[in-house]
């Protein structure tokens, strides 16, 4: 007989940590198909004399039985604290809810630090405010009207501080947002992963000791093609590209030049020759590129300056390539949930036998890639992309 998954939770009422992570992410993914929008409260527990912490645990979770609706999860985060997802909530109807979870445990003398956070896209939000605004007398609904000092929270691309409000951008289309409770004198600092899972520690450990690795035996194979880019064409040496990183946070990637100088300027007049569907934009015969530059790009040697991104946490060994951010600002927001995992040097696409499979396809590869990642997967990655370089089918 096959047992259940053990609930690792001081409470039967509570969801374990992955369980709760495994929740939120579905209802990410929901959200993303259908447009809609969702809340997360999450709660600290603050500390209390003659009371052990797992005691309050109990305690509140019991509270929150009583208080939350059947369609609400509550679990332990992997960040800490409890977590209330509320589906189909804005910020309105996530403030009714976290003040009666603010009421309930000070019948039970807890004390809480609770926060907001919202997630849905900036056109999804502008939708449940206009329900709102028809819905303003409904003291039933959970789309109540957000006051008008806090409307602004929902423009795209915006960093907003007011004295009961805060707004980051995540990740473009899909906007993180964490509005602080006035009454509870909230000041914690807003974290994109409460919506994501969380990076493993074994694939940072890896990342960190194969750069180190890398750098020290590709040292002398970037030199030699250092001084080749110097001998025969102009310019620098490195191609310094603005990138978008993990949670849609923007980084530098570094490249051996492969182009002329003014690549970006003569790219505009190639538009009419790209071979790729979607926003992402490759030519397989760019006149753009040097002599040295085939070489380099068929050998996939203009790829390891990038080992210096891993290293300082900007990207991963295996993981997600990621996209110049002009490219990725026109994702469709399915597509943006590929942030949630930080780039990487190789992954399925850029192995794959056949290059010629549509941008959805390639999106849908680092979606999967996110979702089944391991120590086995990523290793048969790393083999296949050497035994790619020898077949010559890391070029652009």
């Amino acid at each position: 007989m096959k047992r259940g998954k053990r609930n690792t939770s001081p409470s039967p009422l509570l969801l374990s940590p992955r369980d709760m992570e495994t929740v939120i992410l579905k209802e990410r993914m929901r959200c993303d198909r259908h447009s809609q929008f969702f809340a997360l409260i999450v709660i600290q527990l603050l500390p209390i004399n003659g009371m052990s912490q797992a005691k309050q645990m109990r305690l509140v979770a019991k509270a929150l039985h009583h208080k939350l609706r059947m369609t609400d999860e509550k679990g332990l985060l992997l960040k800490g604290g409890l977590g209330v997802m509320l589906p189909m909530t804005n910020v309105f109807g996530a403030r009714k809810v976290q003040q009666t979870i603010v009421d309930a445990c000070e019948l039970i003398g807890i004390q809480i630090d609770a926060s907001i956070f919202t997630y849905g896209s900036s056109e999804t939000f502008e939708r449940g405010v206009q329900n709102d605004n028809r819905d303003l007398h409904d003291s039933d609904s959970d789309f109540g009207l957000e006051c008008r000092t806090q409307a602004s929270i929902h423009a795209a691309n915006h960093v907003i501080m007011t004295p009961q409000a805060r707004a980051i951008r995540a990740d473009g289309d899909s906007q993180l947002r964490s509005v602080g409770s006035a009454e509870l004198n909230h000041h914690s600092t807003v974290s994109t992963t409460h919506f994501c899972p969380q990076y493993p520690k074994w694939k940072r450990a890896t990342d960190v000791v194969g750069s180190l690795f890398g750098l020290l035996f590709a040292g002398p194979v970037i030199l030699t093609a250092a001084i080749a880019i110097k001998a025969t064409s102009k310019g620098p040496i490195f191609f310094r590209q603005m990138r978008t990183g993990q949670f849609g946070n923007p980084f530098v990637m570094y490249k051996l030049r492969t182009m002329v100088v003014d690549a970006e300027e003569l790219k505009a007049k190639l538009h009419a020759l790209n071979e790729r569907d979607g926003p992402a934009f490759k030519i397989k015969n760019d006149p753009r590129v040097t002599l040295v530059g085939k070489f380099l790009r068929s050998t996939g040697i203009d790829e390891l300056p990038q080992l210096w991104n891993i290293l300082i946490g900007n990207m991963a060994i295996v993981g997600p390539r990621p996209l110049p951010c002009h490219e990725d600002a026109q994702c469709k927001t399915w597509q943006r949930r590929r942030l949630d995992t930080k780039p990487g040097l190789t992954c399925v696409w850029q192995i794959s036998k056949s290059r010629d499979i549509s941008f959805e396809d390639w999106m849908r590869m680092d979606l999967q890639y996110s979702r089944e990642r391991s120590v086995r997967s990523d290793v048969s990655l790393v083999f296949k992309t050497v035994m790619a370089v020898f077949l010559g089918r890391v070029g652009h």
